[in-house]
């Protein structure tokens, strides 16, 4: 019998199974997108930051009167020791090899002498045994270090051990092969240089645990400019390396950036704490054993940004489960209508309920099952882990195509076979029902205020909470249950306003007794057009936003930087580029002034130039500093503020006259930078020669064609486009905004779907009010115009819902989520534009009303059967 039925229904029934495939594979297909999306995110966090930052780092300075770690077997035994202790989530991610490797050194061992060469004064020269740097270093000149040995220095015999430098430190440090310098406060240690390396790999991140030892470095101690290098030594020279010299022994933990999956943040934060409190509690004689790592604040503030990556998942998925549902309904009660008259006869010919109900769900399974199945499947194609949601995703079509039959199925078989009229029968809500609804609409509003109110995190949580992060979802149906109870008022005021043209009046009398099907099927669009109208706002915010970041991190169409000068030859080159309107000079330094001795960022550029420059762009810069008879005007940081007058000796001498405030200049300075604005001129006013390097261009430029002009070592060139393209390539925008895009569509496309079945219901009533009200004189076109009416208002109705839900989600939702992370700054509000969100209620409504257009165009023949007398 199933099997007849379905044969004999298979329009309804292929129907249903197409909706059940397409809800099925968007359902289980989306979070894989998503999950993958996070992961691709969270890689992109840990690759951009370097290996000291994420690997685990266990350090030791032992005190003068501890034990020294004196051979390389004791260091191994210990790093067994640490990778032993790792709990279960670290295991995971760390692992052996890669930048992991152990090792000691110095720090701050001042060079007070030289061995037969006069000496060289602020040189500062570590040492350094890394047994994995070997391998990673190829000679130039000389060797690598040898064992250590003595040597007589004046009257006294020093301990000597052998160090090797990178090639560079021969020329900044003055040193060659066999140059022997006196390390330590006293002189008591004699190091021999044996020879020169060479990275193999410099960007090898083996090397950003051991800075020192790749470059010569330098630092400023006051005035004084000082030069500091790491030698490597050989494993000998650890019984020498003691508490006079600094030394500290570290133990590094190789993460696998790969192996950290969104998933496991939250555990691996967990895991981070229990092994901190783990490697503190050991120790090595009077000292402490120490973790360092930024990885917990990476994953973190990673977390803090996926919660809100989860929320808008969550609206998407929320969204089109919603309306797949309501589709799949639909389809569903088309099948049972279809499948009716041949129930009713099992019924009549002694058929029990259970058979009935048994029959009828088991035409809905062989429709829809098979289709869910291969939907899934398919889904399991999409790259992407697979997760819990993924495969609950599925369940959700396939239990709606089989509940419903069931449920409706039952209900009927206690009703007798000569049913009443629905349509002519107000039946009341259950209080059950009217309890629920309230309960739905309660806490949907209780959490939107307390999302709106403490964010997804409340503050403390790391992840998001999952009732806060469901609250877009209970919005939308709660709104719709609104919408739902409320729509028939209206409809019955244009009815009476309507009452003296005959077919407006039935169609509005209609709709507003409509019952079933068609209220179903006209609020699918509420949420399908509040889902639509959330992304474009969002989608737009996001986008408004990045450009303003693009041009903040910038300063301009592009900048140019240079640590030294720029001649004035390549400015000129650069004027002349073809597309380039203007180009600001900006001089750039650091500086002290006299109240303090404090240390502070200058910038002198004509700000009225760059307000002109900045203009029709996102950039906001401040007004030019008055001009005073005595000194140089100035923009000052809030912190200098309170100077009314101070020297600075930038370029040259001079007097600076505070005359005003000023926070950050966009590209050139960042908000908390103690900071000085000059006018351009400021160094001719102080008797030097203006210079410039930095170069602030406006105009259609690229990249490449800057750099060409430039052609000068060392130069930094960025563009507004290049940072703009670099913020929205991220994992989680891009993934979000395809997204809204994709189900976008294939809302509009259910929520067309919903009108045309909701007709089909209703198809056999419909045709048979139409055939009495021809025998009236009825014409063809006013019964499709009635057909056209009785559902077009809801169908206004439901999108004006949507579209003020899309467009009061973002304002009552925004401030608790952050979308920083999409955007490259913190979105402060959210442009209410009704351009795109109207046309989109617009098209979705138009497309809707169009179906049933179509479907009114195409039913002329039942109309003729029922004249004829025929029962249908």
């Amino acid at each position: 019998m199933p099997l007849i039925l379905l044969r004999a229904h298979r329009g309804a029934a292929l129907a249903l199974a197409l909706l059940a495939f397409t809800a099925s594979l968007l359902l289980a297909g989306l979070p894989r997108v998503f999950e993958k999306s996070y992961d691709d995110a969270l890689r992109r966090v840990l690759d951009d930051s370097t290996a000291d930052i994420v690997d685990l780092s266990v350090e030791l300075q032992p005190n003068p009167l501890d034990e020294l770690f004196t051979g390389p077997s004791r260091f191994a035994a210990q790093d067994a020791l640490w990778r032993r202790d790792l709990p279960p989530a670290l295991r995971k991610v760390v692992l052996a090899g890669g930048t992991g490797h152990y090792g000691a050194s110095t720090y701050g061992t001042p060079v007070v002498g030289r061995v037969g060469e006069p000496n060289q004064a602020n040189q500062f020269v570590d040492l350094a045994w890394l047994p994995e740097a070997d391998r990673r270093v190829r000679y130039v000149e000389g060797g690598p270090p040898g064992p250590p040995g003595r040597v007589r220095v004046g009257r006294r015999d020093l301990d000597r051990v052998d160090i090797a430098l990178v090639r560079e430190a021969a020329d900044k440090l003055g040193l060659h092969v066999g140059s022997t310098l006196l390390l330590g406060a006293g002189g008591g240690l004699a190091a021999r240089v044996t020879g020169f390396y060479e990275l193999t790999d410099p960007a090898d991140g083996f090397w950003e645990h051991n800075r020192g030892v790749p470059r010569v470095n330098l630092r400023r101690s006051g005035e004084i400019d000082q030069q500091w290098i790491t030698g490597l030594t050989g494993r000998g020279s650890l019984p020498h390396m003691d508490s006079s010299l600094g030394v500290h022994y570290s133990w590094v933990l190789g993460l696998g950036t790969r192996a950290v999956t969104a998933r496991d943040a939250p555990d691996v934060v967990a895991a981070l704490a229990v092994y901190t409190r783990t490697v503190g509690g050991r120790g090595a004689g009077s000292s402490q054993y120490t973790l360092q790592t930024g990885l917990s604040p990476l994953l973190t503030g990673f977390l803090s940004r996926l919660a809100t990556a989860q929320t808008l998942m969550f609206l998407i998925l929320g969204g089109l489960g919603l309306v797949a549902v309501g589709v799949i309904v639909l389809a569903s009660q088309l099948l049972t209508e279809r499948m009716h008259a041949a129930l009713s006869l099992m019924r009549a010919r002694g058929g029990g309920p259970v058979r009935i109900v048994c029959t009828g769900a088991a035409v809905a399974a062989l429709a829809a099952l098979p289709a869910v199945l291969l939907g899934y499947g398919l889904a399991s194609l999409v790259p992407g882990p697979s997760t819990p949601l993924a495969h609950i995703g599925p369940v959700i079509p396939a239990l709606a195509a089989l509940a419903f039959p069931v449920v409706r199925l039952a209900l009927g078989s206690r009703e007798p076979l000569l049913g009443r009229r629905a349509d002519l029968v107000a039946r009341r809500s259950s209080p059950r029902r009217t309890a629920m609804e309230v309960t739905v609409v309660g806490l949907a509003l209780a959490g939107a205020h307390l999302l709106r109110t403490r964010g997804l995190t409340g503050g403390t949580a790391v992840a998001g909470d999952p009732f806060l992060m469901a609250v877009p979802a209970a919005s939308t149906l709660a709104a719709a249950l609104v919408t739902l109870r409320g729509y028939p008022y209206p409809l019955r005021l244009a009815g009476r306003l309507a009452r003296h043209r005959a077919v407006p009046f039935l169609a509005l009398t209609q709709a507003a007794r409509a019952r079933g099907s068609a209220p179903l099927a006209v609020l699918i669009l509420l949420p399908a057009l509040a889902v639509s109208v959330f992304g474009a706002v969002v989608s737009q915010a996001i986008g408004d936003t990045q450009r303003t970041a693009a041009w903040r991190q910038v300063g301009a169409s592009a900048r140019i930087e240079r640590d030294a000068d720029i001649a004035p030859e390549t400015i000129d080159r650069v004027r002349g580029l073809p597309g380039v309107d203007d180009v600001l000079p900006v001089a750039r330094g650091l500086a002290q002034i006299s109240v303090g001795g404090r240390r502070v960022r200058v910038i002198a550029l004509d700000l009225a130039a760059y307000r002109r420059m900045a203009s029709g762009t996102p950039l906001v810069v401040p007004a030019p500093a008055a001009p005073t008879p005595d000194g140089v005007p100035a923009l000052v940081s809030p912190s200098l503020s309170g100077l009314p007058t101070f020297d600075l000796g930038w370029p040259a001498p001079m007097t600076v006259v505070n005359r005003g405030t000023i926070t950050a200049l966009p590209g050139l300075a960042e908000t908390g930078d103690e900071l000085i604005v000059l006018p351009y001129d400021a160094a001719k006013r102080s008797g030097t020669v203006p210079f410039a390097n930095t170069l602030l261009v406006k105009g259609d430029v690229d990249r490449a064609s800057l750099l060409r002009a430039v052609d000068e070592p060392q130069v930094l060139v960025v563009t507004a486009d290049d940072a703009l393209r670099k913020i929205a390539d991220s994992p989680l925008t891009s993934t979000i905004v395809m997204a809204f895009a994709l189900v976008t569509v294939a809302l509009a496309g259910y929520a067309l779907v919903a009108v045309v079945i909701a007709l089909m219901i209703g198809a056999v009533d419909r045709a048979r009010t139409l055939a009495y009200l021809r025998t009236a004189g009825l014409s063809r076109r006013q019964g499709r115009g009635l057909t056209v009416l009785e559902i077009a208002p809801l169908i206004v109705l439901a999108s004006l819902g949507g579209l003020a839900l899309g467009l009061t989600l973002p304002l009552s939702l925004g401030p608790g989520i952050d979308l920083s992370a999409y955007a490259g700054l913190q979105v402060d509000g959210f442009p209410i534009s009704f351009g795109i969100p109207s046309l989109l209620a617009a098209g979705v409504s138009a497309v809707a009303v169009l179906g049933a257009l179509a479907y009114a165009m195409t039913g002329r023949a039942v109309t003729r059967a029922l004249q004829a007398g025929e029962t249908p």
